[in-house]
């Protein structure tokens, strides 16, 4: 599949119960990643616990059966540890998959062991997906979408971490929710369908003089 979206059910940090404080949306689109984990409990609700734009593959000892990926930071909305980003996919009985592997712990700033449970979301047969990127005055900025789910992610010069997520009702986006003083600026929405006449490679405009190059785009 060229693309698909995502959804976290938990995550277990060195072998305890498994959690989940987050409404977490993957949009995994054709060697793109667009991650944006926002908590739903605890004292920092509302806030990001995680976001990223990375290159996505799969390294040595990967199989058809259990894939090892590798997530490439482009932006990310934490500081960069030495750790890769990787981890080993099992899938369960039900079609949910785990995700194993070990990565910083910002709750206790050590690097532990986890295991992730994601969840495929259901996508119509034909479903639209594209991923647009803007570098314009010191800025890396990324539109994604699959489906009826939208991300917006961007890393302004000034270190400042915007975001945005969309979801499709009745033909018009939906505002989920946003962050970052710059976020209208740097990340303007999508439309609702994609132009036809957009290919791999060409710059487009979005709000008027807002360029973007298409990484990627096409239909499931």
């Amino acid at each position: 599949m060229a693309a698909r979206a995502s959804t976290r059910v938990s995550i277990a940090w060195s072998g305890a119960d498994p959690i989940e404080d987050t409404d977490t949306l993957v949009l995994t689109i054709d060697g793109y990643s667009l991650d944006l984990r926002v908590f739903v409990s605890g004292p920092d609700e509302g806030k990001i616990d995680w976001s990223t734009v990375a290159h996505v593959g799969e390294v040595e000892g990967s199989t058809k059966e259990n894939p090892i990926l590798k997530w490439d930071h482009i932006i990310d909305s934490r500081p960069p540890t030495d750790m890769p980003d990787q981890g080993k996919f099992e899938t369960l009985p039900n079609g949910d998959v785990i995700e194993i592997g070990i990565m910083h712990n910002p709750k206790t700033n050590l690097y532990e062991d986890y295991v992730e449970t994601w969840r495929r979301m259901k996508l119509p047969s034909s479903s639209p997906y594209v991923v647009l990127e803007s570098q314009e005055e010191g800025v890396q900025a990324y539109l994604g979408r699959v489906g009826e789910h939208a991300l917006g992610l961007a890393k302004s010069k000034d270190e400042e971490y915007c975001a945005w997520r969309d979801r499709l009702e009745s033909g018009e986006w939906k505002r989920i929710c946003e962050f970052g003083s710059a976020v209208e600026k740097l990340l303007p929405r999508l439309p609702s369908d994609l132009p036809v006449e957009w290919s791999k490679g060409e710059t487009v405009h979005l709000n008027g003089d807002s360029k973007w190059t298409v990484k990627t785009v096409g239909k499931l």
